[in-house]
């Protein structure tokens, strides 16, 4: 089977678009991906891409997304013409409209892969207009889709109930199963002492994702380092506020990490946060690569009080979940963490422990059973 994915998004960092394509690949399907090309001079995607065959799209990382989506639409529609796909497989909900157009034309199924609420982002909380037209768009679309895919249990109930959905695929980020590093990469980049703890955050620096407040709580921190690592709209606004509260000691920021070596910086930390904001219901019911990614390094984890996240840390015993919007609970933990290396040892064993059991190996057959589903009887084996 010839599978089309269809991203709107980098795929220097989208570490689940590629998981995916492997694991439709290594089963004998052939797999295009047509993506928006984000990336700045000199920049080039990781070698791994050189596996498919990938189709970028020229889109300005500065140019106003409002301007963005409809050029890489446009763009997209034409470019999907000319892929004889035996299915779309659309990855969110911002490149759901070229999957539908191009599957409708060529009388094929779609497949929409749900990474997040998106109708209920927090960047779209008070934004009216914006977030009435994605909520026209997905439940004008989502009649077209043969397979609907989400990213959390709890997400995938929700789009169940308000679109009439049948069986949904719940496909979490979970990492491929890779022992712990012993690595030294932040530290060393960043000239830290060694007994200064790293707290450390990799994704993305979004609109009411809790960084704000773990800045904040930091400084209620010694001898400690909240680490960074990641990129977004709002990094100049974090710089900014560490800048003014006098915390350039504490806090550090690293750009953003291809995923081949992410992990290499993961392992090199003390504590991993996943203190993720319930400002909007995708946040609220999000369940983070970030968290199982910590898990894979034997971090121990300080997570969000939110329910998908709270069922995995309580379930493994892999750290303790905290109010995410409460500084000075945030700090008491940080705290706590810091000054207990008995107590990080003991959440550090059941990340390991745990590790095992949230693998993409295991996950990954819910993807490959969908598309199994999608072949129809006399279907022939040519495009495999």
């Amino acid at each position: 089977m010839h599978i089309c994915m269809v991203v709107f998004g980098d795929l220097s960092f989208d570490f689940r678009v590629y998981r995916e394509a492997v694991a439709l690949r290594e089963v004998g399907h052939t797999v295009t991906i047509v993506a928006s090309d984000r990336l700045t001079d000199g920049q080039v995607l990781p070698e791994e891409w050189e596996e498919f065959d990938v189709r970028l799209i020229t889109v300005d990382p500065t140019t106003s997304l409002r301007i963005s989506y409809p050029f890489f639409w446009l763009r997209a529609g034409r470019l999907l013409r000319r892929v004889p796909a035996d299915v779309f497989h659309a990855h969110d909900l911002d490149s759901l409209w070229p999957a539908a157009v191009a599957a409708r034309r060529c009388r094929v199924p779609l497949v929409y892969d749900s990474h997040e609420l998106w109708t209920e982002q927090a960047s779209l909380v008070g934004r009216g207009i914006i977030r009435a037209f994605w909520r026209w768009l997905e439940r004008h679309l989502i009649s077209r889709v043969d397979r609907t895919i989400a990213v959390s249990p709890s997400i995938g109930g929700i789009l169940a109930r308000r679109y009439g959905l049948g069986d949904i695929t719940i496909l979490r980020n979970l990492p491929p199963s890779r022992p712990p590093l012993l690595s030294n990469r932040i530290r060393r980049e960043l000239a830290l002492d060694e007994c200064c703890v790293i707290l450390l955050y990799q994704g993305g620096f979004l609109t009411d994702n809790g960084l704000s407040e773990q800045i904040s709580a930091m400084a209620t921190v010694d001898s400690a380092a909240l680490v960074l690592v990641g990129s977004g709209p709002v990094e100049e606004q974090l710089r900014k506020q560490v800048d003014d509260s006098g915390l350039t000691d504490r806090v550090f920021f690293l750009p953003r990490v291809p995923f081949p070596v992410l992990h290499e910086y993961t392992c090199s930390a003390d504590v991993g946060l996943c203190l993720i904001k319930p400002s909007g219901n995708s946040f609220y019911y999000s369940l983070p690569n970030k968290l199982f990614e910590y898990m894979q390094a034997g971090l121990p984890i300080l997570a969000s009080n939110s329910p998908e996240i709270r069922a995995v840390v309580e379930e493994t015993g892999a750290g303790e979940v905290v109010d995410a919007a409460d500084v000075e609970a945030i700090g008491q933990h940080l705290r706590a963490f810091i000054a207990d290396p008995a107590l990080r040892k003991r959440y550090s064993d059941a990340s390991l422990k745990a590790a095992p059991s949230y693998t993409w190996e295991e996950e990954a057959q819910h993807l490959v059973a969908l598309y199994s589903s999608l072949l129809s009887p006399g279907r022939g084996d040519e495009d495999e």
